[in-house]
């Protein structure tokens, strides 16, 4: 069993882990390339942060030993401008399985096409605290660092995610006047996406 309690990031490479780990402990030398497999960076109390590769091959290896890691708090670190299907993998989930306390975070929230809603379902699916943050701006980092040390989490409104803008639209939440009619499909949910933040 691992001498320190460990506060585990994992997830793919590209969703922020470094930036995250920076953002909550400013006061660490963080290394911002991916890890060969994982990095620990000491804390003070007996406590570890350990960053998690995000490639598959790297996971495998860590499976074998990873159920003697005393893994306190286990953080799924996700890209929330990418698509859910590609960055909740299994694996990642596996990591964290035997966290006392784990959670799913959304980074990038403030990033336009930001899917926040169906990552914070996707949380609640799983069994997983959710917070949604943006190690860009700071927000939610305090209130994901009151909830790592102490457990508590405090109800935080998340900023309106930013929807993708169409390239021949004369406003950026009005709907494309020629391409996106060709398809009324495609009309439809630009501008359902208009009317959900008001523009219409």
């Amino acid at each position: 069993m691992s001498l320190y309690k460990l506060i585990v990031f994992t997830g793919p490479k590209g969703a922020g882990k470094s930036s995250l780990i920076k953002s909550l402990f400013p006061e660490l030398d963080v290394r911002f390339e991916e890890p060969s497999y994982y990095r620990d960076y000491m804390l003070a109390g007996g406590l570890a942060v350990r960053e998690v590769a995000g490639r598959r091959d790297a996971i495998e290896v860590i499976m074998a030993a990873i159920a003697k890691w005393n893994i306190n708090v286990g953080l799924l670190v996700v890209d929330s401008s990418r698509p859910l299907e590609g960055v909740a993998e299994p694996r990642f989930l596996a990591v964290i399985e035997r966290a006392e306390k784990k959670a799913l975070v959304a980074n990038k929230v403030d990033e336009q096409g930001s899917q926040v809603a169906e990552i914070e379902k996707f949380a609640l699916e799983k069994g997983l605290e959710f917070f949604g943050v943006s190690t860009k701006t700071g927000v939610g980092i305090e209130e994901l660092k009151k909830w790592i040390t102490t457990g508590e989490k405090t109800v935080k409104t998340m900023p309106k995610p930013v929807p993708p803008v169409c390239p021949e639209a004369s406003s950026a939440y009005r709907p494309c006047p020629s391409r996106c009619q060709k398809d009324s499909r495609q009309k439809q949910a630009y501008t359902g996406r208009a009317r959900s933040f008001g523009a219409v």
